[in-house]
């Protein structure tokens, strides 16, 4: 079983800085609402996470009053009016909640995986259909998302390398393919193997095809789905964290399976770590950390400008995050000007109308709005949060 650290573990997820208040009773506004986010309140050594929803990007302030509490560190995923929360590491359930009219979630389902398997990621496929990594336990679970009971399970702890599990963490579901990004870790946060893409064939009895590249190493932000993504061309692309700067040496970047291959791109590998960033400290990132595709090679992310770390570091008062945009075909990213944030929030978000960042920053804590078409992104956040936001989903 895995060793975790509990405080390095800390620095890499997304926590928060804000205490929770004594609001006023605060009534859903009417109609379902278009957003919802995760933010995590700490009080002494111990982390309460919240899922709850906002209207729109009007409302101005969100708290947690009418928000579902649950596990530290949830992973969430939405599916229509439903949303799968993962509790991890503190937990072996997956829970269900669904919007309601009123704007509200309400439970309406769960779920219980092995002992000790650590559910991380859920994909739905249609009604009938999901599947759910387990980190822990080196395997796929297949269930039913509407009736929330399994159906069957694909063991992949025959490509574990160092323990029993290959730690299989974010999927994409790609043309009958299922492709599972694994991290190969004994010790949650680093890695010595190089990154790892298993590929499971759904239309040929789930058989399981390793794909490797030794050019980088731990495939896949565990709690990011957009770090495993395909573009408009149809080729597959995973960014590796490589130990999150823990592994001198180790470069973190983008690798790429081109359509119809079933190897890495020797031609392609994106290196982040080694790349000269304009107007940061150092002029270098460790790692990005919430990368979601726009499209038409863009990406925009947070990510960990090491140089701006105490010594040693303060994972609560340092803001290393920085928010950028990354070109994944012209290999440059460029920061944008928007607040920098501790790790403990540092999310992002691509809508049809812009970017929004979960930030938390000396000057404010909520969510920031960023315009690709002039460039600019807003002082303040457009939404404060109660609690940092590190994670911004939209229905």
């Amino acid at each position: 079983m895995k060793n975790l650290t509990s405080k390095l573990f800390t620095a890499l997820v997304t926590v928060c800085l804000m205490s929770c208040s004594d609001d006023d009773n605060i009534e859903p506004t009417e109609g379902k609402h278009d957003f919802l986010v995760v933010t995590n309140i700490t009080s002494t050594t111990n982390v309460t996470s919240y899922v709850g929803t906002f209207k729109d990007l009007t409302v101005g302030s969100y708290t947690n009053q009418v928000a579902q509490q649950t596990t530290s560190y949830p992973f969430v995923s939405i599916f229509g009016d439903d949303v799968f929360v993962t509790q991890n590491r503190e937990g072996d359930q997956v829970v269900k909640y669904t919007r309601s009219e009123e704007g509200t979630l309400s439970e309406t389902g769960r779920i219980t995986m092995s002992a000790d398997s650590q559910p991380m990621h859920v994909l739905v496929e249609s009604d009938s259909k999901a599947f759910c990594s387990l980190y822990n336990a080196g395997e796929i679970v297949i269930f039913n998302p509407t009736t929330m009971t399994m159906t069957e399970s694909i063991d992949l702890t025959a490509f574990a390398k160092g323990d029993g599990s290959p730690d299989p963490g974010v999927m994409l579901l790609h043309e009958d393919m299922l492709y599972v990004a694994v991290s190969q870790t004994t010790d949650t946060y680093t890695s010595s193997h190089p990154a790892e893409i298993l590929r499971i064939d759904l239309s040929s009895g789930n058989s399981v095809t390793s794909i490797t590249d030794d050019r980088a190493t731990y495939a896949g932000n565990v709690d990011t789905p957009g770090s495993l993504f395909v573009d408009e061309e149809g080729d597959v692309y995973v960014y590796c964290v490589s130990s999150y700067g823990f592994f001198p040496g180790q470069k973190a970047g983008f690798l790429r399976i081109k359509n119809g291959e079933s190897v890495f791109d020797e031609t392609y590998f994106f290196n982040t770590s080694d790349l000269n960033i304009v107007g940061i400290e150092g002029n270098h990132i460790d790692y990005l950390h919430r990368p979601d595709y726009a499209g038409n090679g863009i990406i925009y992310s947070t990510g960990n400008v090491y140089a701006l770390a105490s010594n040693p570091p303060d994972y609560i008062n340092d803001r290393t995050f920085g928010n950028f945009k990354v070109d994944i075909y012209n290999q440059t990213i460029e920061v944008l000007d928007i607040p920098f944030s501790n790790g403990y929030s540092a999310s992002s978000l691509v809508t049809e109308d812009g970017v929004l960042f979960g930030v938390s920053s000396t000057d404010g804590v909520g969510i920031y709005e960023y315009d690709p078409a002039t460039g600019q992104g807003s002082e303040a956040p457009i939404v404060t949060t109660q609690g940092d936001p590190s994670t911004i989903l939209k229905f």
